[in-house]
């Protein structure tokens, strides 16, 4: 069989038409599944984020380093940008020193439902910095980037048993802003 100009011609618009119904859907379902997911996708909010932390710590050069963590024990997924507020804590839950400093390019962090973010706390040696000598701190109070500190506060942004030392009138820790993935002690460094 002899194929005409005219019959190239249907067959190349017919092959076109036929691509074109083929991947007209999954683009359509691409496009609104990426506006969709931008336009839904809020901070985490204090009752769906759950902060907890990793008490074995590593050293380096008179600083200690921790891992903070932020799980999302909600049911929809949020995000984290920035840097979570630290200080320490006495047994009454009053503030000892001045919040951490904040180290590092702040950075946005997206946790799906069941999810957890890290954050890297250091904890300066407080011989090497307090002009006297250190307080021993019943715990920390962190907030997770972009929210607010609960009022009154209490437990849910409290880790208890988290016991170090710091300078009573100075910052003695820094904090690294929040990271994808649940950090390790004495393996994640960012």
């Amino acid at each position: 069989m002899k194929l005409t100009l005219r019959d190239c011609r249907r067959l190349a618009v017919g092959a076109a038409l036929a691509c074109g119904a083929i991947l007209l859907p999954a683009a359509t379902l691409v496009a609104s599944a990426t506006s969709g997911a931008r336009a839904t996708v809020v901070g985490c909010r204090a009752a769906s984020t759950e902060v907890w932390a990793a008490v074995e710590g590593a050293g380096t050069a008179g600083t200690i380093y921790y891992e903070l963590e932020f799980s999302n024990v909600g049911r929809q997924t949020c995000i984290l940008h920035g840097y979570p507020s630290v200080w320490a804590v006495s047994l009454t839950g009053l503030q000892i020193g001045d919040p951490a400093s904040h180290r590092g390019v702040p950075s946005t962090v997206t946790l799906q439902p069941g999810a957890t973010a890290h954050a890297i706390l250091g904890v300066v040696d407080t011989g090497a910095l307090c002009s006297g000598p250190g307080v021993a701190a019943a715990g920390l109070r962190v907030i997770p980037p972009g929210q607010n500190l609960p009022k009154p506060a209490g437990e849910g942004d409290e880790v208890e048993n988290f016991s170090v030392h710091v300078c009573p009138h100075q910052s003695s820790m820094n904090v690294l802003p929040v990271h994808s993935g649940v950090g390790i002690p004495n393996y994640t460094f960012s």
